[in-house]
């Protein structure tokens, strides 16, 4: 619906998707701070996801059109800007059995205290490396935020700048894998350093986020729901490989308490415990790519499930839900690598890697430690993540559709798996069986 001149400053959108009051009133001074000349006169709105993409928020893309006019000139210049706007659904129900509050208060935190201190902190502690060391460093692989509050985010729309997100059903690449990989590195050698140099401040961070799912007050709100996902792993790996009857019965084993071993897994301490993304999948991460074809820069977005544990529950849930079996068996030790000497460079330049780690070698330990006892969170995951990453957008539940669902228990987001699926699955269970990983 477009909007335009003094009427639009009176109404609001009022499509039955809006959740938050979204008009000029709000719009306008958020972009008057960059640009004081800017007079926003309209805006229209898109759904800026579709399904299968998101579900625990509502992703709008907002068009908005006006002018600038500098002190003393009578000429107006015209202005145009595309944001994307992240709300509540406006369905309690659909609020209440995706327990999306919880979620939506997650990322306000990160964009509004953790990025906005991580940055600040980046910036002190790189002030005397080269431009060229910083660029190498810093973790800034975000969308500009220009609004968090409780109900609405509103963000850089990144297509606009020619970041595209990756095929969900094909996931990612060895190339496509690394540059993530590059960017969590960032990320977490952030947590890392200003864990240890600023201890108390990292404190009250972690302490303002909370588990999104994986915490003992949740089990038995996802009982239903993980009793319906292991049942169908065990059924996807019987149906592909029933010969292997040991393989099952120690799949089996693991999934007779899977959410409460996803909760120990969160839960744990480590020496390598940071502020993770803790939803890093094809989907949440987008490339903008060089006219040759190569990445060219990475960008991570969603960050409602940020959680305070071992930056190997990124890794695996990133590689075990997002890559393909042979791709692992051909990449998986030189993924670990690039990771690794990211990491180490990050933690060199913000300065703390000698006071936090004896040598490169024994944080190259630490990280293959983590990513095999972590390991099993990627499988715990994939569960719920390869149906939904296989299936075609078509087939994928629809987070917009009315219904008469009650807030009794979370969503039934099943699909019925397909051939990819019970092969991504089988392959994952085989792999981590056969490397004592579970």
């Amino acid at each position: 619906m477009g909007l335009n001149g003094s009427e639009a400053r009176k109404d609001s959108i009022t499509s039955s998707t809006s959740s938050a009051n979204l008009d000029l009133d709000l719009l306008q001074p958020l972009f008057v701070k960059f640009e004081p000349d800017l007079t926003i006169e309209s805006y229209e709105e898109a759904q800026g996801s579709g399904r299968g993409d998101n579900y625990t928020a509502a992703l709008f893309r907002i068009a908005l059109k006006g002018h600038t006019q500098p002190a003393g000139s009578s000429k107006k210049l015209k202005w145009e800007k595309s944001v994307i706007c992240k709300r509540l659904p406006d369905c309690k129900i659909k609020r209440e059995a995706f327990k999306s509050e919880a979620l939506f208060r997650n990322e306000v935190v990160f964009y509004n205290s953790i990025m906005t201190e991580y940055s600040e902190f980046q910036r002190r502690q790189l002030a005397a490396v080269s431009q060229r060391e910083q660029e190498q460093t810093t973790f800034r692989a975000v969308p500009q935020c220009y609004l968090a509050r409780d109900d609405l985010l509103v963000l850089e729309d990144l297509r606009v700048r020619s970041f595209t997100m990756p095929d969900r059903q094909a996931g990612l690449g060895p190339e496509a894998l690394r540059a993530v990989l590059v960017e969590l590195a960032r990320f977490h050698a952030v947590s890392l350093v200003y864990k240890q140099q600023h201890p108390a401040e990292f404190q009250k961070l972690t302490s303002t986020i909370s588990e999104g799912i994986f915490s003992l007050a949740n089990a038995e709100w996802y009982r239903k729901y993980y009793d319906v996902l292991t049942r169908n792993a065990v059924q996807m790996v019987r149906q592909a490989v029933p010969e292997k009857t040991d393989h099952l019965a120690k799949l089996e084993m693991f999934l007779s308490n899977c959410f409460g071993n996803l909760v120990e897994l969160v839960s744990r301490e480590s020496e390598l415990s940071v502020i993770c993304h803790g939803d890093c999948w094809t989907n949440n991460v987008l490339f903008r790519y060089s006219p040759d074809g190569a990445i060219a820069e990475t960008c991570l977005v969603d960050f409602q499930l940020i959680r305070y544990g071992s930056l190997a529950l990124d890794l695996a849930y990133l590689i075990y839900c997002c890559t393909d079996g042979a791709l692992r068996k051909q990449h998986l030790n030189s993924w670990l690598q690039t990771y690794h000497r990211q990491l180490v460079k990050s933690l060199k330049l913000l300065g703390s890697f000698d006071v936090l780690f004896h040598s490169e070698q024994q944080l190259r330990q630490l990280i293959d430690d983590e990513f095999k006892v972590c390991a099993r969170f990627g499988l715990g995951t994939a569960m719920d993540m390869l149906p939904i990453s296989c299936c075609s957008s078509e087939e994928a539940p629809d987070l917009y559709a009315s219904g008469t669902e009650t807030a009794a228990t979370p969503p039934e987001l099943n699909v019925p798996p397909n051939a990819l699926c019970r092969r991504k699955m089988t392959e994952l269970v085989l792999e981590l069986i056969d490397g004592g990983m579970l």
